[in-house]
């Protein structure tokens, strides 16, 4: 077995604490039936936290659109029933809570300059409900251009 030196390793915890506390969290907040996030962001590391602050599970689906799309588009697109995929990138992920709970896994993402990112929550409250982003639980999220 290898014994590090005991300064060491306290130099290595912090360089991971110090890097950890260095990249900014960007929470969204689900209501029934809504999201609250900020309308801008500046671009760089970020991670992504979902808090579910309604009374039924959520989901937000995060992902970014083509550039080149201006949010007032993305917003219009979104209000549609189905939008083409192919004008989201591949680059997305999913964090579903249950209500009343903040998602313990977090969505590591360097947001892009000038890029837009959609927000979705598609569950249903039962098998004949409408979706969730049928009822307005849709959003944007503008990065600057720097």
């Amino acid at each position: 077995m290898v014994r590090y030196p005991a300064v060491l390793l306290l130099l290595a915890i912090a360089a991971c604490n110090g890097r950890a506390q260095t990249t900014r969290v960007v929470d969204i907040t689900g209501i029934n039936y809504a999201f609250q996030a900020p309308a801008t962001l500046a671009p760089g590391p970020a991670r992504v936290r979902f808090v579910n602050a309604g009374t039924v599970p959520h989901e937000v689906q995060f992902f970014v659109f083509k550039a080149g799309l201006s949010p007032d588009s993305v917003r219009a697109l979104l209000n549609l029933e189905h939008f083409p995929d192919s004008l989201a990138d591949s680059a997305g992920a999913v964090l579903i809570a249950a209500p009343h709970t903040t998602t313990p896994e977090q969505v590591y993402v360097d947001l892009l300059p000038g890029r837009v990112y959609g927000l979705v929550c598609q569950f249903r409250d039962s098998a004949k409900a409408q979706r969730h982003d049928r009822m307005g639980m849709f959003g944007v999220l503008q990065v600057d251009r720097r």
